[in-house]
């Protein structure tokens, strides 16, 4: 079973938000990009607008997808489809993560993230470091 889970990089003043999960969840603890598992007919962005309102109660804008991450649990495969993102609203309310931190880029590996957000970390920096040849 293939489970697609969009995820936004979202970035604010040269920082990007990190969330950390519950300690009810699974991966307790662990440090994410905002998302999560796409509903029945939704589009990958649709999904990620959608899951970004319901767990930070904000909106965002959609830009540079970047590419999958795939981790194999066994019994199914989770694709992490991280996109960079905006915020169009500013007040962050939390509904499932503990906290969120807004980090730089070279600060990022301080944290203990889910096993298949630190592909996306290394897809991240190789974005950033194409946008600085454009």
């Amino acid at each position: 079973m293939i489970v697609k889970v969009p995820c936004a990089v979202i970035e604010r003043e040269g920082k990007i938000l990190a969330a950390q999960r519950n300690a009810a969840s699974s991966l307790p603890l662990k440090w994410e990009f905002p998302g999560g598992k796409l509903e029945e007919n939704e589009t990958e962005e649709e999904g990620l607008i959608r899951e970004i309102r319901e767990e930070l109660e904000v909106e965002i804008r959609i830009g540079q997808r970047l590419p999958l991450s795939i981790r194999d649990d066994g019994w199914r495969e989770i694709q992490l489809v991280p996109f960079v993102c905006q915020l169009l609203s500013f007040d962050i309310v939390l509904t499932e993560h503990e906290q969120i931190l807004w980090l730089f880029p070279h600060e990022l590996d301080a944290l203990d993230w889910a096993e298949a957000d630190r592909d996306v970390i290394e897809s991240y920096r190789d974005y950033l470091q194409k946008q600085l040849f454009l």
